[in-house]
């Protein structure tokens, strides 16, 4: 039986982006065109791949096992083909990025001056924003984010995980009931971080064995990791911080590690993107380097 890889192209895209429509949209083809092929591979194969409606799209049970087998074929295709091609193409182009406040303010703003230096021939649009964000309406390159989103149509990579550590001010720590055990935290003001991706309405501890769930008390919110330092610094109360963030104020005193010997959550940053299709070297290599960058800051 021969195979035809633009009938398992076509078929993935499908899958992945959620319909004929949207599928034709990003292969630069007809929908006529889309639909054919996906017909031509149910016929050669003799099975009803998809389900179709006027309303949805459905994996039949062999089409979805099918599916995940495509997937990768198609994927080792791209990598095979990015090998060859980035070893020869420059780094050049522009970028499109969206990165949360924090992040782009306490790490990466200094990373991307210096990758810009580097390549003289690139341009970034950078965004600091919370909000959430639709990549494919608003043509963005690359979206880093704290914590896994749920869209399967986008490319997620594991750039590194933050330790967390929970610190309050020695002055403050002096005022109230002494903290040995998580559940002392009940006695104490927690200033909690509503992030998204982030659980907020729990911390979690771990000790060899035992494992400890709160759900912190206190009289602020905020959604922002600088504010919480300045609020943490003020003596407000207990909070959680990034490692790197906090560890130059515990080495000058005006912070302590709360329940160092326990452990706790780490935040797992990740950089979406659309598809690794004829990955430019321009994202690729920016992704590169950039996930050395945050596990230079992991702890």
């Amino acid at each position: 039986m021969t195979t035809d890889l633009n009938e398992l192209l076509f078929f993935t895209k499908v899958i992945e982006c959620g319909g004929f429509t949207a599928a034709s949209k990003r292969l630069n083809v007809t929908k006529a065109t889309v639909s054919r092929k996906v017909a031509d591979l149910e016929k050669r194969l003799g099975v009803r791949l998809l389900n179709r409606t006027t309303r949805q799209l459905n994996l039949t049970e062999i089409g979805n096992a099918f599916y995940l087998r495509c997937s990768k074929i198609i994927n080792d295709l791209d990598d095979a083909q990015s090998l060859v091609t980035t070893q020869t193409e420059q780094v050049k182009g522009q970028l499109k990025i969206v990165m949360p406040v924090e992040i782009g303010q306490l790490l990466l703003g200094e990373f991307i001056g210096h990758f810009l230096q580097k390549y003289p021939n690139v341009q970034i649009d950078a965004e600091l924003t919370n909000r959430k964000v639709d990549m494919l309406q608003e043509g963005i390159d690359i979206y880093i984010r704290i914590g896994l989103g749920q869209d399967p149509k986008l490319i997620a990579r594991h750039l590194g995980d933050f330790k967390k550590i929970l610190v309050a001010t020695p002055h403050y720590l002096a005022a109230k009931k002494t903290i040995n055990h998580p559940n002392d935290l009940s006695d104490h003001e927690c200033i909690i971080l509503k992030q998204p991706g982030d659980s907020f309405q729990s911390w979690q501890f771990k000790l060899q064995q035992e494992s400890v769930i709160i759900s912190p008390k206190g009289r602020l919110q905020c959604n922002n990791i600088t504010f919480l330092r300045e609020a943490l610094l003020s003596g407000l109360g207990v909070g959680y911080l990034p490692y790197f963030l906090a560890l130059p104020h515990i080495n000058d005193g005006s912070l302590c590690n709360v329940l160092e010997k326990w452990n706790v959550d780490s935040a797992k940053i990740y950089a979406l993107y659309q598809s690794r299709q004829y990955m430019p070297k321009l994202l690729k290599t920016f992704l590169d380097e950039m996930s050395k960058i945050v596990m230079d800051y992991k702890d």
